[in-house]
């Protein structure tokens, strides 16, 4: 057997143990799948990009490859699993103005558009409720005994219900009755003799952003004067849980 120097063999002996303790330390380290302190930063124009396992992209972050006017755009897209977006935030035309922030259903109708120029929403239009007269005398009425329009309203439906408030005055001895029609199609009819009715309604045949024609009918049921109504609440709300 040669001869080895022990100078050689503690070095190697002292190289197997650094070895043994690197090889200790690599099963110690996270997994190149976790990040469990520190920031992670992508520059240089790049971009995050999540899909799910069947290739739909479900993230992008960073340049989202919106050059409507020839320069890459740095924002964010938030898809579904469809690959239909959910929420983006970026121009597309140019960096003049402030990104939008942006909110879809799942057919692609833009449900919150914030306005970049003035502040506040863009999108959905909420509007303001409308005065009635504190005189009922001045309120929408009727004396026919057939069913009478008094009222009428031209709107874009963003919800699929309608919450209603009829306020109703009569004159004494006259049995009413009142009733809301969208688009031809009656959703609610009060008890008679009761005109003034609250509650929610379904629109029918319900899309988004369709106008449709909302009328407030009467008739006298019996008795001899006229029925009062005033629609004093009239706005649209969600699904039914």
């Amino acid at each position: 057997m040669p001869f080895v120097p022990q100078d050689v063999l503690d070095r190697l002996s002292k190289l197997e143990r650094e070895v043994r303790e690197l090889r200790g330390r690599s099963q110690m380290r996270p997994a190149l799948t976790e990040i469990l302190n520190g920031d992670v930063t992508i520059g240089e124009g790049g971009q995050l990009i999540v899909r799910a396992p069947g290739g739909v992209e479900i993230l992008r972050l960073g340049d989202i490859y919106n050059p409507d006017n020839g320069v890459s755009e740095f924002g964010v897209i938030m898809k579904r699993r469809d690959g239909s977006v959910a929420m983006s935030l970026y121009n597309g035309t140019g960096t003049d103005e402030a990104q939008v922030l942006r909110l879809f259903d799942a057919r692609g109708h833009g449900l919150l558009l914030e306005d970049v120029k003035a502040g506040g929403l863009y999108r959905p239009w909420i509007p303001y409720g409308t005065p009635i007269a504190s005189d009922y005398k001045l309120w929408p009425h009727t004396s026919s005994t057939s069913w009478e329009e008094v009222a009428r309203i031209r709107a874009p439906t963003q919800h699929p219900r309608l919450r209603y408030y009829l306020y109703g005055k009569w004159d004494g001895g006259v049995v009413a009755q009142s009733r809301i029609t969208v688009d031809g199609t009656v959703i609610a009819t009060s008890a008679s003799g009761t005109p003034q009715m609250a509650d929610i309604a379904e629109i029918p045949n319900y899309e988004y952003g369709k106008e449709v024609d909302v009328r407030i009918e009467a008739r006298v049921v019996s008795g001899t004067g006229s029925v009062y109504l005033a629609p004093y609440a009239l706005y649209g709300v969600g699904s039914a849980s």
